[in-house]
């Protein structure tokens, strides 16, 4: 079995009411959520190639915070920790599969599954984060506290491994069993402890790009096309005072400047860094078997954390932009936007071109056949 998500409302009304705004509760609009063992994540965090955390602590703290890899644990019956594996997604395909059931929203947007598990009273402490998070409860249960939005000016606890809320204002309480979802915006308070044995929870967050990133990434670009471009003021009018940057020069120079950008040079640009990957993992695995049992008409399935963008110019594939002709547009739209695809599907965009670059992409790592 496969892991699923079914947004319990359209998702207009989830746009217009939650998104950005307010946190949702969902009971049981996950199902599937025994296709990752705890053998496995734990596995996951021995690896050297795969982010991940340990974390000790409860209440006011003291809080730990150590890096792995781990090849030993705590017992899971010492309680008040917590292991974070970053990008589960990333290594395990047949996980990654749960995006597709958050395409309401653009790919561009989706970032990775965080998976926890926590021993008895296991936590991260009271903290906000400032992207959007789908909180999935998998195994075991959860208590989450949520609180009031918080910025840079909210009170921290004086701890230096984490950033956590001091004397954090509890406005609701929820206990989470398995399949329980619940929605947080960027900035809400929230404390999650697990309030039974191997409770394992999967974040599914949003990736959201620093402002300045895209900016840098658009002058970066407008850059390596105008390298040689120089100011011009041929209507020069005389100056009283030669010593004076005026008003007008700076209107001038500042026109002149952002002139240079362009629609397409934003198009390159913020679709190289938003279809960069998290992770670069040195094996992923594809669980074929239990794809194939779940979706018996699939013929293929796209890798992991690859990353997938379809500009007018052609498709970018982590980073790195593959120029297509007008015709091949729609079949890398296609491609971009899933992970799952039929033989059936695959036939209707079945030409020369397309199976030349499906064998490249294949060989490149980018898809596996089922």
């Amino acid at each position: 079995m496969l892991p699923r998500f079914t947004l319990p409302m359209a998702a207009e009304a989830f746009l217009q009411h939650h998104w950005q705004k307010k946190p949702l509760v969902m009971p049981q609009a996950a199902t599937g959520l025994e296709s990752l063992s705890q053998a496995q994540l734990f596995a996951l965090a021995q690896r050297h190639d795969v982010e991940s955390r340990l974390i000790t602590g409860r209440d006011e703290g003291p809080w730990t915070l150590q890096h792995g890899p781990f090849n030993t644990l705590p017992s899971a019956k010492a309680q008040d920790w917590t292991l974070l594996v970053q990008s589960v997604d990333y290594y395990l395909t047949h996980l990654s599969l749960l995006l597709d059931d958050f395409n309401f929203l653009p790919s561009w947007r989706h970032e990775d599954i965080m998976v926890s598990y926590a021993a008895k009273g296991g936590s991260v402490g009271p903290h906000f984060d400032r992207y959007d998070v789908f909180l999935i409860q998998a195994q075991g249960q959860r208590e989450w506290q949520l609180g009031p939005l918080c910025n840079e000016n909210t009170p921290r606890q004086s701890t230096e491994a984490l950033d956590l809320i001091a004397d954090m204002p509890i406005e609701s309480t929820h206990l989470m069993n398995p399949g329980d979802v619940i929605y947080l915006p960027p900035g809400v308070a929230h404390w999650g402890v697990a309030t039974s044995e191997d409770c394992i929870t999967w974040s599914v967050g949003f990736r959201a790009p620093r402002l300045t990133d895209l900016l840098a990434r658009l002058t970066d670009e407008t850059l390596a096309e105008n390298a040689n471009t120089l100011y011009t003021d041929g209507e020069r009018e005389h100056v009283a005072t030669s010593g004076k940057l005026t008003t007008c020069d700076v209107a001038a120079l500042k026109e002149q400047a952002l002139s240079l950008l362009s629609k397409e040079a934003a198009e390159r640009a913020f679709a190289e860094l938003l279809t960069e990957p998290r992770q670069f993992p040195e094996v992923c695995e594809t669980a074929v078997e239990a794809i194939k049992q779940a979706h018996p008409d699939a013929a293929m399935v796209r890798t992991g954390g690859v990353r997938m963008l379809c500009t007018q110019e052609g498709l970018w594939v982590n980073g790195i932009l593959y120029p297509l002709d007008t015709h091949l547009i729609s079949f890398a739209t296609y491609l971009a936007q899933q992970r799952l695809y039929t033989t059936a599907q695959l036939d209707t965009y079945q030409c020369k071109e397309s199976q030349a670059l499906l064998e490249m992409w294949l060989e490149e790592g980018y898809f596996t056949l089922l």
